[in-house]
């Protein structure tokens, strides 16, 4: 098809270069006909008849040349239909003002343009012009794009591409309009893809955490009524088992309802101003009882001076009830659990307190906190301490999992619900603050919090 238009394109040039000398000639023609009779009736002498028609054929062969010069784009222009050749520097431009990583790949299957996201997703390492082959990994993918080059599609192609054992993106292979260039547009489906199977595993492990104090209580209730219906004095025993599985029940239950009210309202920000002071005092008021019956010290120490936060009182109090309840879970007998708390001077200063204190330890940052860039404001931190067995590096990045017991990881068999550190995890993130832990083992290990303080003027961030 090239070829044919090829073809015609000269022949319609020949054609114009015809016409245009047929006029030339006649032009000239016919102004030096007139210059004659001007000659002949004495208008003008036959210097300046000659002169004159010296200057038209001049002016003749000038036009003449200009528009030869410029006749074998006309017809093509008009025989084949506009093709869009981008300017490279152009493309690069417009992808970079893409959201999402994008390339283009020529008909010789190089990737000739991309944007920055797309450059560290492809690991280009400055690489120029590279072949698809040799960077992309994903089969279909290439498959998609050899198809696109093939057959010209506008509609983009949908692929999708397992680039890791927990990465997923959508590849968009497209090639809009006449361009002579392949689109491929990439989106992440990585969190999409955890999102349903985080749902999929809360879902499966409260039917599971559910259904073992079910099940308790129904096997005790078979065995009540057949093999021990006369046998009252196990009946006692079998009760406290029962209450036992129901208040687990009922934690549980209790703890689902809490998480999930907190996930609903995480994206409006509290407007309450409290004071934190306050918080820490109602919430471990009903500790002092716990741990001396445990036999664990409780121990409180703070900095001096008024500590405003804007912050939901009863989720702030859930904070601190859940990382005391479960220092002195783990803590042993006749130990002690230290809870400390203060003002700093900026988020960072706050997150240095409250999660990194002891000098030979494992720490981890299970939620950054969501300050804002270029300001520096003061912050509230709480550390808390205990005496336990400490918990395995491996161990760390889980924590804050829906349903992941500590007692897993520290070696004991201490009942809970595995919601606990979720829910302090969720309410630190409604408060725009973060949430770390150090640990050692054989030692302890201490969770820390640290939020954003009220400003001085009494007006919420």
């Amino acid at each position: 098809m090239g070829e044919g238009m090829s073809a015609d394109a000269k022949q319609s040039t020949r054609s114009a270069l015809s016409r245009r000398a047929r006029d030339f000639i006649t032009l000239v023609c016919c102004f030096g006909f007139i210059l004659l009779l001007m000659w002949i009736t004495g208008a003008i002498g036959l210097i300046e008849a000659i002169t004159a028609l010296l200057v038209a054929m001049s002016v003749a062969t000038a036009i003449f040349v200009g528009t030869a010069t410029i006749l074998p784009l006309s017809p093509r222009l008009a025989v084949e239909p506009t093709q869009v050749q981008p300017n490279i520097q152009e493309s690069a431009i417009l992808l970079d003002a893409l959201p999402l990583p994008a390339f283009e790949i020529d008909d010789e299957q190089r990737i000739v343009t991309m944007n920055e996201e797309a450059e560290f997703i492809l690991r280009l390492d400055g690489r120029v012009n590279p072949r698809a082959s040799t960077v992309i990994r994903s089969p279909g993918l290439l498959s998609a794009i050899e198809n696109a080059i093939k057959t010209g599609t506008v509609e983009p192609m949908a692929v999708e591409v397992e680039s890791g054992p927990d990465e997923t993106w959508r590849a968009h292979v497209s090639r809009p309009g006449r361009a002579r260039r392949t689109l491929v547009v990439l989106e992440d489906l990585t969190p999409v893809r955890r999102a349903a199977r985080a749902r999929s595993d809360f879902l499966a492990n409260a039917s599971h955490e559910l259904r073992t104090p079910l099940t308790a209580l129904s096997g005790f209730i078979e065995t009540m009524r057949g093999p021990a219906k006369d046998d009252k004095e196990s009946w006692d025993r079998f009760l406290a088992i029962m209450a036992g599985e129901t208040e687990r029940m009922s934690r549980l239950i209790a703890d689902l309802l809490s998480l999930s009210r907190i996930e609903s309202s995480e994206h409006v920000s509290p407007r309450e101003r409290e004071e934190f002071r306050d918080i820490v005092s109602d919430a471990t008021h009903a500790f002092s009882a716990i741990a001396a019956e445990k036999g664990v010290r409780l121990v409180v120490q703070s900095d001096e001076g008024p500590m405003p936060v804007i912050a939901h009182r009863d989720e702030m109090i859930q904070v601190v009830e859940n990382l005391v309840s479960n220092a002195l879970k783990y803590s042993k007998e006749a130990g002690q659990v230290t809870l400390s708390f203060g003002m700093a001077s900026g988020m960072a200063d706050a997150r240095m307190k409250a999660g990194q204190t002891w000098a030979s330890s494992e720490r981890m940052t299970l939620l950054p906190a969501a300050s804002r860039p270029g300001t520096q404001e003061r912050a509230i931190w709480m550390r808390v301490e205990d005496q336990g067995p400490g918990i395995e590096r491996e161990h760390l990045p889980r924590l804050g999992e829906r349903f992941y017991r500590a007692d897993q990881s520290r070696g004991g068999k201490i009942t809970g619900t595995g919601l606990g550190l979720a829910i302090v995890k969720h309410i630190m993130a409604h408060h725009r603050g973060g949430f770390s832990v150090e640990t050692r083992i054989g030692e302890g290990t201490a969770f820390g919090v640290w939020l954003p303080a009220a400003r001085e003027d009494g007006l919420s961030d």
